[in-house]
């Protein structure tokens, strides 16, 4: 997996297994010699074919993304008091996977639960739309989400489901638990009835003009500012 700018460089160093790098940054290519990482120089236009319209400052860090188990992050969540996890049902769009993980990281999100199939892989896309936040959120690849939800629930989380099912509240009206776990279902099916009728709490978005709902990048941003705010 690769990482954009000179933040995710300096913030990573300790990570990074290769780098490509214009020689203009002649400060980070002496860390780089200091730490003994192995680093490429390339032409400036190389990142800018490479990454048009982003702020690439000339560097493209390699690390290795760990993905960890199901077990390994209620370990990790135990030493937290409080704690909201991000479950997505079937995304499809890499874009849209990015910004959430983007959205999610902004906003508190200790870890992603994904699916390992039917779902949008972790790809050079979805690296790019998050702008580098994938690096400091924990991502879970699960077989099945019904059954870690289950686990889930017996490790204490509480569960919410964000459809526009008839029984759904408006999301500004719970009181979320130190352990929660928020579910954004496709973009076009939402989540499915299953996932749904494992959920302790159905929530929605009320919306106010002609439209229906809202794109699923754009939900998880406004869900996840509300519950930073109240928390």
């Amino acid at each position: 997996m690769y990482l954009i700018g000179k933040k995710a460089f300096i913030d990573n160093l300790s990570k990074i297994t290769k780098v490509e790098i214009s020689k203009s940054n002649k400060s980070l290519i002496n860390t780089l010699k200091e730490n003994n990482i192995q680093f490429e120089i390339k032409d400036e236009n190389y990142f800018n074919k490479k990454f048009p319209n982003i702020n690439h400052q000339f560097i493209i860090s390699y690390i290795e993304k760990e993905i960890l188990s199901l077990e390994d992050l209620i370990s990790l969540t135990n030493k937290n008091d409080k704690v909201t996890i991000i479950m997505l049902d079937e995304i499809n769009d890499p874009f849209n996977f990015g910004n959430i993980i983007r959205s999610a990281e902004a906003f508190g999100v200790i870890a992603i639960i994904y699916k390992g199939n039917n779902q949008v892989q972790i790809n050079d896309t979805v690296i790019k739309a998050s702008t580098g936040a994938i690096s400091n959120i924990h991502m879970i690849k699960v077989n099945n989400l019904s059954n870690a939800l289950e686990i889930l629930k017996t490790n204490g989380f509480w569960i919410y489901a964000t459809t526009l099912a008839n029984d759904s509240v408006d999301y500004t009206k719970i009181d979320y638990e130190n352990k929660s776990i928020i579910i954004f279902g496709n973009e076009n099916k939402g989540i499915s009835p299953l996932i749904a009728s494992k959920s302790d709490f159905r929530i929605k978005i009320p919306m106010h003009g002609s439209v229906q709902s809202l794109n699923v990048g754009t939900s998880v941003g406004i869900v996840l500012a509300w519950i930073k705010k109240e928390g």
